[in-house]
Parts: C-alpha cells; structure tokens; sequence
C-alpha cells in the first residue's frame, strides 16, 4: 500500500514562493506512525515543496487550514480522478465537516491516533465510510512521530508535542473555534519520545541538531504546573528547546526558572496589540500591557529570546495607534515583531459569528476563503477607509522589518545573551532577523474581494479530461465565497459545529446524511466565467464535443 501525505499550502504572501520557517505542519510524521509496518509513504510538506504529481497513491490523507481549502479540492480531484481515495483533515474538516464532504472520500474530525487507524482498516476491506469522529483525546494512543521521514527537510527536525489545545478563549483563534480543550501528555513520556527521537536521527542528521528541539504546542504553558514537569524531565537530556507559550507565562518568574532549567532558549508569545481596548475586544485577558517590558527583560536575564507576533484589528485601531507600533515594540525590547497579521475572521471562530450576525458590511464584500489567511483584509476599518488603513500596514512593515531595524534588534539582544554566554538565543535570533528577505508583492492591495491570486491557483495540473463536466469544473476550481456584495456572511457558513466541550469532551452530533452535493458560495464576481453559468466552462473551450 502506498499511502501520501499532505500538509497542503498556499501562499499567504502572494508571492509565489515556498515559506521556509522553524514551525512547520507535523501531521505528517505523527500519521506516518499510525500506519501499519511496511507502507510506503510519501510525507508532503506543501509549504517547503510541490507535491510530486507523477506519483501514484493508494491512499491519500490531507490536512488545511481554511485558507488552503480551494487547494485541498483540487489536489484531493487529482488523485482521485487517479484512483486514489482520499481523507480530509485539520479545522475545517473539523468544524465544516458537510460542506467538506462531498470532495473527499473521508473526512476525519479530531484527533487522529484513535481514528487513522480505523480508516486503513477500512480502506483495505473497500469499507471507507464517508466520516470519522475521533473520541475524546487518549495520551497513551500518541505514538513517537516517525521523525526520520522528515529529518532532511525540516530546520529543526527533533519536533516534539506534548500539549494540545490551549485553556483560553481568544475570539479570533482557530482553537476556539473547534472547542475549548488542553490536553497534557506525561512528562516522562515526553523527555523518553525526544530521547527515541535523538537515536531515529542519529544517522540522519549532525550532532547538535539532535540536541535543539522545537515544540508544536499551541501554548507549552497551557498548565504551569505541567510546564514545570516537562522542564524538570528535560534537565537531564542536555536540549535546548524553543516553545510557544501565552503571555501570562512569562510574566511568571518561577516559570522562566523552570524553562531556563530545562533547556528553553526561546519562546514565541502572541503579543497581538499595544492597544488595551484591542486586547478587551480579542478576549485576550491573559495579556497585560504594562508588565510587557519587564516580562521581556526577565526572559533575557534567563537566556530566553522572545519573539512575538502583531495583529492590527479593523474593529479597533486607528491609523494614529498603527503609526505609534515601531515606538512600541521599541519601548517592549522587542524591536523586530515574529510577523505583523490582520484580525482575521476566520469561519467558526466567536469573532466570525459575531460578525456574521452584524448583517451589512460586517465583511469586505466579495470575501473569498483563500482571503481569510491573516495576511488579506476581510473587515473593514471601524477607523479609516480601507486604502488608509492598509496604506499604514505597508508603512508599518517597511519600518519594522527595515534592515536597520532588523541590525537594531541584534544589537540590543547580542549582548544580553552574551554575558550570560547563551549562543543559542543567539543563533535564534540571526536566523529569524537575517534568513528570509522581509518583503511583499507590490502587486497585491491586500482588501479581500479584490485581491490578486495566489499563484498555486493554477499548479494542480488538472486537465479537460479531469472533469465531467462544467459544472464540476466549477466546483472544484472556482474559489468559495465567504460573503456577498453586501458583505454579508453566506448562510453556509454559519453552520458551523464545534468537536470540544469546555474540558475537551468530545460533543457528539446529530449526524446529517451528507449529500452527494452541497450549495456552493456565491461565485467571485472576477471568475463568473468560470463559476457564474452552466457552460461557463464551454466558452472557456473545455468540455467542447468533437
């Protein structure tokens, strides 16, 4: 059996060009493990590398975010058109499990150690059943990931996990979208999976690579108390480590004695805003702007680097406060920003569902899926024209990712790991500054509805003879619509259906017979040729008789 998967991408920047990070999608390693001895897989990180359209697959499993589901489609048409079957997963197979259906010939919700196991069962008997729900979360199902498939193209390949979920209830994230839930997993088996993961790599990769490790925990700190375990049960392997963590866990001394003490060397926090009614706005309590400094200055007392990421909120910021932003992260320690993202209404979440029930212009009109990628404006400013407020983002991130900018951050930091002799904060922090060029297509306007394409729209090599007819072609290679030209959010969307209850109890629906079919979004009206008619696609010349 012959068995891919793929962590599908597309390119939030628009520009054509792979995105080459630390934190990279780790289904694939965790799936490869679940699989029975002696399949052959294919790990497929679309992030880094296209998918090898020659190959042929028994069996293909595929993991989205949202944004990546126009792509998903149409790499899922291919292989089947191809005899293949194929599986969805991730958070909108999770939360929009119908409309995600009819595209695949399985869709698995939740975790998958209990359920990929079934779905291999079943494939192999011809018995694929068209939905799997995973049950709640087992620690003792998680299987060591199979690191060494991956250990040549990931940065850090010791990839480790050993939380999932995150307690709290920001109304932007994903996370609470599918259901609030934090799940632990025994710090002696963690510090045992890194220590098998150091000998699965023995071969593969250099010594000190064996002995840097990055965690995929939403938030390794969910449980300060656990946090602590896992720190007390990594002294003795000799890591160093980089995690992300919430802001309320580096505002805590005993906590950073722990993570110093286990080997942390650098943490991401999602920072978000300088702005207090921003963060209100967000529910993200666990943030307190005053203590924003302090908290930075004690991780560099410790050796830890901190890294932090931005959002600028339509519904709340002004061009005024978007201005002040450089000063700020100047005043913080922090200088550089991790990235500099958009409040973005992702479908499901608590801020898409207020949203959603505003009505009129509650979204940019025309709001395409792919456009709900953090990096597109979907709302439009409470504060400024649209064209204002954008403008100021372009400023901003010219500033902030300048290349003296970048050289002021080293600076500060360099000598503050240097008396402590931390080299590895160090290296951090030049990979982050200095590896990728900080820039963006010029070509884009970054206003959802209006945006230019992403150039993976057209890299699935699917052809006339894919299609049956124009219809499908339309369904399958026009991009979903989010709202109309009202910017009112479609129907289809507010149907969205949480996995977790508040403690991670898996809510067990009403199952739905899914349809062979579902309604489509509204068409955008820059492909109505492809998506707007019936035989669209025959003016285009496909599907014309001989």
């Amino acid at each position: 059996m012959r068995v891919g998967i793929i962590s599908v991408y597309t390119d939030y920047h628009r520009a054509g060009a792979h995105h080459r990070g630390v934190l990279q999608p780790q289904v694939g390693p965790l799936i490869a493990a679940l699989l029975p001895p002696g399949t052959e897989v294919d790990i497929v990180n679309d992030a880094w590398d296209d998918p090898d359209w020659r190959r042929d697959y028994d069996l293909l499993f595929l993991s989205c975010l949202h944004s990546d589901f126009d792509r998903a489609r149409q790499i899922s048409h291919y292989w089947r058109r191809r005899g293949a079957k194929t599986v969805l997963g991730g958070t909108m197979a999770s939360i929009y499990t119908g409309l995600c259906a009819p595209y695949f010939d399985a869709v698995a919700v939740g975790d998958p150690e209990a359920i990929v196991p079934r779905i291999v069962d079943d494939f192999g008997r011809g018995e694929l059943k068209p939905v799997y729900r995973a049950p709640p979360f087992g620690a003792a199902r998680v299987p060591p990931p199979r690191l060494d498939l991956a250990a040549r193209t990931q940065i850090l390949p010791l990839a480790v996990e050993a939380t999932r979920g995150c307690p709290f209830t920001c109304e932007f994230c994903a996370l609470t979208g599918i259901g609030t839930r934090f799940h632990k997993r025994p710090a002696g088996a963690v510090a045992a999976e890194i220590a098998a993961g150091q000998r699965s790599l023995a071969r593969l990769v250099p010594w000190w690579l064996r002995h840097i490790a990055i965690f995929y925990d939403n938030n390794l700190g969910g449980s300060p108390s656990h946090l602590r375990e896992l720190c007390d049960a990594f002294a003795p392997l000799d890591i160093r480590f980089g995690a992300c963590v919430t802001f309320n866990v580096i505002r805590d001394p005993q906590n950073l004695k722990a993570l110093a003490k286990g080997g942390c060397r650098c943490v991401f926090v999602g920072l978000e805003t300088f702005n207090a009614e921003t963060l209100r706005h967000m529910g993200k309590h666990q943030n307190v702007l005053a203590e924003t400094r302090a908290a930075v200055d004690l991780c560099h007392e410790h050796g830890i680097l901190v890294m932090a990421g931005l959002m600028l909120s339509p519904s709340t910021d002004s061009i005024e406060y978007i201005d002040s932003i450089p000063d700020a992260l100047r005043k913080a320690g922090l200088h550089v920003p991790t990235y500099i993202c958009f409040e973005t209404p992702f479908p499901g979440t608590p801020h898409f569902r207020k949203l959603a029930a505003v009505g009129d212009g509650a979204f940019m009109p025309g709001t395409l899926l792919r456009d709900l990628n953090g990096y597109t404006l979907a709302v439009p400013p409470r504060h400024a024209p649209a064209e204002d407020f954008v403008a100021a983002y372009k400023r901003l991130w010219k500033t902030a990712y300048s290349r003296r900018s970048r050289l002021k951050k080293f600076l500060y930091d360099l000598p503050r790991f240097a008396r402590g002799a931390h080299a590895v904060p160090i290296l951090f922090d030049l990979y982050e500054l200095f590896s990728e060029e900080a820039t963006f297509n010029e070509a884009r306007n970054f206003i959802a509805g209006h945006e230019i394409e992403p150039p993976e729209v057209h890299e699935v090599p699917l052809g006339e003879h894919d299609f049956e007819s124009s219809e499908e072609f339309a369904r399958i290679m026009g991009p979903w619509r989010v709202s109309d030209e009202r910017g009112r959010a479609l129907p289809m969307w507010r149907d969205a259906q949480a996995f977790y209850r508040p403690g991670g109890r898996v809510i067990v629906p009403v199952d739905r017979p899914v349809l062979p079919d579902v309604p489509l979004p509204e068409p955008a009206p820059a492909l109505a040729t492809l998506a707007g008619c019936s035989d669209a696609a025959d003016a285009l010349g496909l599907f014309q008789s001989e």
